[in-house]
């Protein structure tokens, strides 16, 4: 296979990139990482941060729903990421 797409010229490449995304999409798989934060997880932390507990607290609050992480705990750092994305996640 290796020597097959080293013929390949760069746009070539690109093509048949571009065609398998679009075929995963059609099949509902958009590739990335899977989202820590649910749609329940911001106002939860909104909540406690507006009561006063820290970010490292409310992140041992808070349970990830789905993927492979499921039943762990959100990392701070992505806490303190959506709150820098999403302002409301987690008021300063």
């Amino acid at each position: 296979m290796g020597q097959v797409a080293s013929q390949l010229t760069p746009q070539q490449g690109r093509r048949f990139r571009l065609e398998g995304q679009q075929a995963a999409a059609a099949r509902g798989n958009h590739g990335g990482r899977p989202k820590v934060i649910d749609q329940d997880m911001p106002t939860f932390a909104q909540t406690l941060r507006a009561k006063g507990v820290p970010v490292p607290e409310i992140a041992a609050k808070l349970t990830i729903a789905k993927g492979k992480n499921t039943g762990k705990r959100p990392p701070v750092a992505s806490l303190y990421r959506a709150r820098r994305t999403r302002r409301s996640v987690v008021p300063a």
